[in-house]
């Protein structure tokens, strides 16, 4: 098993591609390329596709664009670039699949129709998935996959440096699309392992939402959930409230609450979308139920630093180096949040590395916590890849 990461800035698209196939170069008919497009090239996306599938021989090639891109030690923030990863894996059974925008009713209510399309069954190790934010109902998606393969993590990113519908530019061999949704399903002798930073800390206490609906809490422990942000962040030392200010208050949901005690990693985290101060209620980017655990949380730097670290970490204790590395990075992290550039992939290649590493900066990033796959933000997510 072999993987090569190539990456290239420039504005000439054949600059760009004859610079990514030099690069990939060692290694001889991949089985599949993995390719990430500066979306400052999307009049060249399909040129540099059909370009890079002849050159490097390929099985199977999946692309997408993207704001920016990274790879190897760099994060190209809003440059015309190029990152692919290149993957030999012998006895590898890889499966491509385009999901339709006009198809996801029946996509999403029958089971026997989610199979067929992604090609998959319980062997499967993982699938890579990338699509367009304005036709991909991800949030249902996410959720039909995780409950039709519970041991196969789903993995990527939302296309990003888009404005509207149509703008998108996504790929499977010699197919380009630009709209839906596309992307692999892997089986056979891989080992994938996902790791998912969100990079924030829970502040207070963990809280029962005891009123809500759709995504609306209306009480928490019997009580307002604005007066409860009140007096949590009255109570707040400075570093914390400097961030709060900065960044915002963002709330984690409980995946398992079995457990007695919780901490960093055991919270799918969201955005507080409104608060209304009539009712005192709050409105949150994700559907909540009465009787369910959260605790509010706070980003920063330093917490996002931190926990990627400690991820990073925890994983080497637990397994193997790996031969490569997808990342999917929020468009809010990078310079923006920790004002210096390639914060993310120098943290991979210090702790991991050296390794060959490609991925994006997304508009929503795609990764398991526990048991299921769900789309994030300010998340940093890794596909890991090891032998079998």
């Amino acid at each position: 098993m072999e993987f090569k990461s190539a990456l290239v800035a420039d504005n000439d698209a054949a600059v760009l591609t004859r610079g990514i196939c030099d690069q990939l170069a060692t290694i001889s008919s991949p089985d599949m390329v993995v390719l990430f497009i500066s979306s400052r090239l999307n009049s060249s996306f399909e040129r540099i596709v059909l370009e890079v599938r002849r050159r490097t021989g390929c099985r199977h090639l999946v692309a997408c664009n993207a704001q920016s891109v990274l790879g190897n030690h760099q994060e190209l923030e809003g440059k015309a670039a190029v990152s692919a990863l290149a993957m030999a894996i012998p006895g590898a059974d890889i499966s491509l699949f385009r999901l339709q925008e006009n198809c996801w009713q029946e996509l999403l209510s029958n089971t026997s129709t989610l199979h067929n399309t992604l090609a998959a069954n319980e062997n499967t190790r993982g699938f890579l998935l990338f699509g367009d934010p304005f036709t991909t109902p991800i949030t249902q998606l996410l959720e039909v996959i995780s409950k039709a393969f519970p041991r196969s993590p789903v993995i990527g990113g939302m296309t990003s440096g888009i404005r509207a519908p149509g703008e998108s530019r996504m790929a499977i061999d010699d197919q380009v699309f630009n709209a839906g949704a596309i992307g692999a399903a892997i089986a056979g002798p891989i080992k994938i392992d996902c790791v998912v930073s969100q990079g924030c800390r829970p502040i207070g206490q963990p809280l029962k939402i005891t009123a809500a609906h759709e995504n609306i809490i209306e009480s928490l422990d019997d009580q307002s959930p604005i007066e409860i942000i009140a007096e949590l962040c009255r109570d707040l030392a400075r570093p914390d409230q400097i961030a709060v200010e900065k960044r915002g208050l963002l709330i984690g949901r409980v995946i398992d609450q079995r457990k007695g005690n919780f901490g960093r990693g055991d919270f799918l985290v969201r955005n507080i979308l409104d608060a209304n101060r009539t009712t005192g209620s709050i409105a949150i980017g994700d559907m909540v139920n009465c009787g369910q655990i959260v605790q509010f949380h706070v980003q920063d730097a330093q917490t996002a630093t931190e926990d990627l670290n400690l991820l990073l970490q925890g994983h080497m204790v637990l397994a193997d180096k790996p031969l490569g590395a997808l990342m999917f990075s929020c468009n809010g992290r990078g310079e923006q949040l920790f004002g210096q550039p390639h914060h993310d992939v120098a943290a991979i290649q210090r702790v991991l590395g050296p390794l060959p590493l490609a991925g994006f900066f997304a508009a929503g990033e795609l990764g398991p916590v526990g048991r299921s796959s769900f789309i994030h933000g300010q998340t940093a997510s890794i596909a890991l890849f090891d032998n079998g």
